[in-house]
């Protein structure tokens, strides 16, 4: 019977508080609906204040859950989302009224975007930035330091809390990221010179232990003796490309692409002070450090000493261009036989390559330190590829025994000249002979020097011979 008295009484409260309402004066009714407003705005705030209420929109699932396992599970959202103070906290309530507008009317999109500014971080009793400045962190094994970056400006970026912690390291919430410390500390103006000054020892420390890989001991300590250089020495390879910007990154976002000659101060600017865009939605990551070990063969570089090492055989073999030609201008020519017309290798003009004759694979000298490596000679044998058999040693020792007889004919007569040049008492005509005597010996060197005896290019070789020879006489 209690129960159902009491059931009925429920069932007339609200006409009861209806009635009860009506009984009062206008300005007491007035009071109590503001009363009751407040109280629902209170309740309200407080409850879409907990984390729990931004877990209620699917869109947030990922991110809660990533919150939910990070180091800061026990800190409420809107003490990092919303900048401190009222006024903030009065904006930041305003937005996600609107926020909620757009969830309902589904007006929201799947990536939501937010800004922590550094008032929200930097807070007493949060992280203070005295105690910040006091603290030098490692991070894989790299030593930072937060008062050389906070509210630091490189190329227009300022530096924030947002620009480190980010959401591009893993599935963790506002984790460190490291990979910008490469983009930053890498970052190179159009000259290509560096906007940071900075060197390998200003994040890492010399290592204090002797290092072991296979059969290889590695005393840093040695290394710093010599005062050897990081960057200059062993660590020449660390990076191994620029994070710069692809043309058609900016239409992930934006209806057209920025011009080539954009400013990028001005770009940093917008994107990262104003809006939390992180650095690698622009740039290619910039990567640093070994993956694997290279060969020290494979790290050598034999073209910085070793350049142009066949330049004769090439210049003999292709002949030199024509007078007046501006063909390869600049490239060395031991000399041409005076004409217009140029004194081809029929080997040249049908294509033949170096390795067409040179088949042979020999021995280098032996007894020395690099008898163990092999180089390609070329046989007569190599011309019956292409020719009947027998014609490699037929003409071969023609045209080596031909161009042989005529070089030293030659040479006799060019150190009979220097000869009678350094006996001259006339110094003008030993002036006027020293020239001659220089372009001679030339053409007989850079013969020596090609080593093929004619076999390069018989008519352009003998050519030569005879040009010094007439040189030589008195002719040229």
């Amino acid at each position: 019977m209690m129960i159902r008295n009491g059931a009925g009484y429920m069932k007339r409260m609200p006409r009861l508080a209806v009635r009860a309402f009506c009984r009062l004066s206008w300005p007491v009714r007035i009071l109590v609906v503001l009363a009751a407003i407040g109280g629902f705005a209170l309740a309200a705030v407080e409850v879409t204040g907990q984390p729990g209420f931004c877990n209620s929109c699917h869109i947030m699932n990922p991110y809660y859950a990533s919150w939910a396992r990070s180091g800061h599970a026990q800190v409420n959202c809107l003490d990092c989302h919303l900048q401190p103070g009222l006024v903030g906290y009065a904006k930041g309530k305003i937005n996600g009224l609107a926020q909620l507008v757009d969830c309902v009317v589904g007006r929201v999109g799947t990536k939501p975007n937010a800004t922590i500014v550094d008032a929200s971080c930097l807070r007493s009793e949060c992280h203070a930035t005295e105690e910040l400045g006091a603290q030098t962190f490692g991070c894989n094994h790299i030593q930072f330091a937060h008062d050389k970056h906070v509210n630091k400006v490189v190329d227009g970026i300022r530096i924030t809390c947002g620009t480190c912690h980010s959401h591009f390291e893993g599935t963790g919430h506002f984790g460190v990221n490291t990979d910008v410390c490469f983009t930053c500390h890498f970052l190179s103006d159009a000259r290509g010179s560096r906007l940071v000054d900075t060197t390998c020892q200003s994040c890492h420390q010399v290592p204090d232990q002797v290092i072991r890989r296979g059969y290889v001991k590695i005393d840093h300590r040695e290394f710093v003796s010599y005062k050897a250089s990081c960057e200059e020495s062993c660590h020449q390879r660390e990076i191994r490309q620029a994070g710069r910007v692809e043309e058609t990154v900016c239409l992930d976002c934006h209806a057209f692409a920025q011009s080539a000659d954009a400013n990028s101060v001005e770009l940093h600017r917008l994107h990262s002070n104003g809006h939390k865009v992180e650095c690698f939605a622009c740039h290619r990551k910039v990567p640093h450090g070994q993956t694997q070990v290279e060969s020290v063969s494979a790290m050598m570089n034999c073209q910085s000493c070793h350049s142009d090492t066949h330049q004769v055989q090439r210049t003999i073999y292709r002949g030199p261009p024509a007078q007046n030609s501006a063909e390869e201008a600049g490239a060395p020519h031991p000399g041409s036989p005076g004409s217009a017309e140029r004194v081809l290798s029929p080997m040249f003009m049908t294509h033949v390559e170096c390795i067409g004759c040179h088949v042979e694979r020999a021995a280098k000298t032996p007894g020395t330190l690099d008898s163990f490596g092999t180089v390609a000679r070329a046989v007569p044998a190599a011309c019956d590829k292409c020719h009947e058999n027998g014609t490699g040693a037929k003409y071969v020792p023609f045209w080596q025994g031909t161009i042989k007889r005529l070089y030293e004919q030659v040479e006799r007569k060019v150190k009979e000249a220097e000869a009678l040049a350094g006996a001259d008492t006339n110094a003008g005509h030993a002036r006027e002979l020293a020239p001659r005597i220089q372009q001679a010996r030339s053409i007989l060197d850079s013969i020596r020097l090609d080593g093929s005896w004619g076999v390069h290019n018989f008519k352009y070789t003998e050519a030569l011979l005879l040009e010094a020879d007439k040189m030589i006489s008195g002719g040229g």
